[in-house]
């Protein structure tokens, strides 16, 4: 495996991200695919929790495709199969993996073990999938709802209303939904109780990147509603990529860029070992 400390190429995905999502999203999940672009992912690979297919779709462009992916929501299922970027998707559970023993030599999981109320079980599934060796690669946040409700909710109480934080917290917790939120360390252990060794990690998200993400979660809703109605974040694609894309891409830009500062967030790659 080559050298993952090297520093990494600055491919422009944010621009790429901030085309198909709103801010709250496509920040940090840039970050993501720039991170994981230095990963090197080879078949047969498993996307596990794929949602609707945008952030493989992106990261794996023109590179290769995902053989297989899984989520429990169909609806999202049903999205995912328009990115041409899998060649098979099923909807099941992270917990109860619908492959046989050894079947895969990656498993992705991008912002999926966070929202897991037992990680543990979809751990045991993915040892239990993955080839002698194999390799899990997973992102999870590690500040915990707590952080963002306290530090927002004084940010904006002099200037908003009671029912506007409410709103501002119930947006967050619905959102994310975070029913896991580990410490490295906590995972660490985790992991090596479920049979894996990690060989790479990396923090990332600047605690301001984290915040702009945060506060531009207001927007979240409408945009989760213009998904629902036409399967797309984003109402009027090519308006949007000709005119808001380049703004929000050159205001956020420095954050995309800066690798100076350790981060809120963790990247993980962790070897199957027997």
């Amino acid at each position: 495996m080559k050298n993952l400390n090297e520093k990494i190429q600055n491919k422009d995905f944010l621009t790429k991200y901030l085309s198909n999502a709103p801010i709250a999203l496509a920040l940090v999940r840039a970050m993501e695919c720039r991170l994981m672009d230095s990963i090197p992912f080879c078949n047969p690979i498993l996307d596990l929790g794929c949602g609707d297919g945008l952030f493989s779709s992106i990261l794996f462009k023109d590179k290769i495709h995902i053989d297989s992916a899984v989520d429990i929501d169909e609806t999202e299922v049903d999205l995912s199969y328009k990115r041409g970027v899998y060649r098979d998707i099923k909807v099941a559970d992270a917990s109860d993996l619908p492959y046989d023993d050894q079947s895969f030599k990656y498993v992705l999981a991008n912002d999926l073990f966070a929202h897991l109320s037992k990680p543990r079980i979809t751990l045991n599934e993915t040892w239990r999938v993955l080839k002698p060796e194999g390799f899990l690669c997973f992102s999870v946040p590690t500040l915990i709802p707590g952080f963002h409700f306290k530090v927002f909710s004084d940010f904006i109480n002099g200037m908003a209303s009671q029912n506007l934080i409410k709103l501002f917290n119930h947006n967050i917790s619905s959102y994310f939904r975070l029913n896991s939120m580990l410490k490295y360390q906590q995972w660490s252990k985790l992991l090596r109780d479920c049979g894996f060794k990690i060989v790479y990690h990396k923090k990332y998200a600047s605690l301001s990147a984290v915040c702009i993400q945060i506060i531009t979660s207001f927007y979240l809703c409408r945009g989760a509603a213009y998904k629902k109605a036409l399967g797309r974040y984003i109402p009027f694609p090519q308006i949007h990529e000709k005119i808001i894309t380049p703004v929000t891409s050159w205001f956020l830009k420095s954050f995309y860029d800066n690798d100076s500062y350790d981060g809120e967030n963790y990247l993980i790659l962790a070897k199957k070992v027997e």
